[in-house]
């Protein structure tokens, strides 16, 4: 009886691992088939990324951002597919059970998943060029692209593109309002052709208003990139520009920028606080004046040795990495002192 039993046994295990090996076969079939289709869309869509139309970049957007996930999702497939394999492996070694190693390889051709970053490698200079194109819709659906790609493939891949290609995407957060155009009434009245029905200075505050919505996509980016370990690494290499570049926005008397700049320096201040509150404090102290606080401990410095005050705006921390100079206004500078100090640094600064 117990060798019957054994017998028995045998046979229920065999045709469970049967049973296993088959759905796994068909699990990395369909696995293969919907990677060669994410990235026949993908290969179809990228060029449209660098189109002047904006709807066909658009879309183009779409169908790139959706197969970067199902891409993703393939190679997370793909390692769950081979612990299950090599799972199986070893219960047929232990079973003795080898005809079915046969089943188990039968779906085997073909090579292993390493899709998402060479496709990530061919879309990102396409992804550049729509923002150098500066449509100012497509440019703000790609900088929430880039957002979402950068996390999912991981910081470390873009951490070199971003201190090459990066000063395309920064430059955004200097344009208009912070560098307006000469005016052209000072030099001579521009000619008012008889089908422009606006005025000159309403076209530009429509193009400010525009310029703003861009530059909280960047301000928004930043802050989602910085605040998610995986994707953190990108900005490494450029941290402190950004930092610089983002500190000037906030302390700037741009109201309109002034949630957003706080929110991406909270996300900085997640990767090196300390360097965030210098930056700040280099200016918050300056306006401020003789108000000083005292140290926390007894045996630390003075702010005033810290942080040697700046004979001119211009020898800011934030406009030394940075590279670009803002209109400074207390009440912003206060403002996102204080809001960061309360939330970051009284935590992290004298730990």
């Amino acid at each position: 009886m117990k060798a019957s039993g054994s017998y028995f046994n045998d046979i229920v295990n065999i045709e469970q691992l049967e049973s296993i090996s088959f759905n796994l076969n068909d699990s990395k079939r369909y696995r293969r088939t919907v990677g060669s289709i994410a990235g026949s869309c993908i290969t179809a869509a990228t060029p449209l990324l660098a189109s002047t139309k904006q709807a066909a970049c658009l879309v183009a957007l779409d169908i790139v951002e959706d197969g970067i996930v199902a891409l993703a999702k393939v190679e997370e497939a793909y390692k769950h597919e081979k612990e299950t394999k090599e799972a199986i492996e070893e219960m047929i070694r232990s079973c003795s059970l080898y005809p079915l190693q046969d089943t188990l390889d039968a779906a085997d051709e073909g090579t292993d998943e390493n899709r998402l970053l060479p496709a990530m490698n061919k879309i990102w200079p396409f992804l550049v060029v729509c923002i150098r194109n500066r449509n100012t819709v497509a440019v703000r659906r790609c900088l929430s692209v880039v957002s979402n790609v950068v996390r999912i493939c991981g910081g470390d891949f873009f951490s070199r593109r971003f201190h090459t290609d990066g000063p395309h995407i920064w430059k955004l957060l200097t344009m208009s309002p912070f560098q307006r155009k000469p005016n052209l009434k000072q030099e001579r009245t521009p000619l008012l052709l008889p089908y422009r029905s606006t005025s000159i200075s309403l076209e530009d505050s429509m193009a400010e208003l525009t310029n703003l919505k861009v530059q909280v996509a960047v301000l928004n980016m930043i802050a989602d990139l910085s605040r998610d370990r995986r994707s953190a690494s990108a900005l490494e290499v450029v941290f402190k520009k950004v930092s610089g570049i983002v500190v000037g926005i906030a302390c700037s008397g741009m109201v309109r920028l002034h949630d957003a700049s706080v929110n991406a320096l909270l996300g900085l201040a997640s990767i090196d606080p300390d360097l965030i509150w210098l930056l700040l404090a280099d200016v918050y102290y300056y306006m401020k004046g003789r108000d000083m606080p005292s140290p926390p401990i007894s045996n630390l410095p003075v702010i005033g040795q810290i942080l040697p005050p700046p004979s001119s705006p211009k020898e800011f921390l934030h406009v030394q990495y940075g590279g670009q100079s803002f209109d400074i206004e207390f009440s912003s500078v206060e403002t996102a002192f204080k809001k960061l100090h309360s939330q970051v640094f009284t935590d992290q600064m004298w730990s």
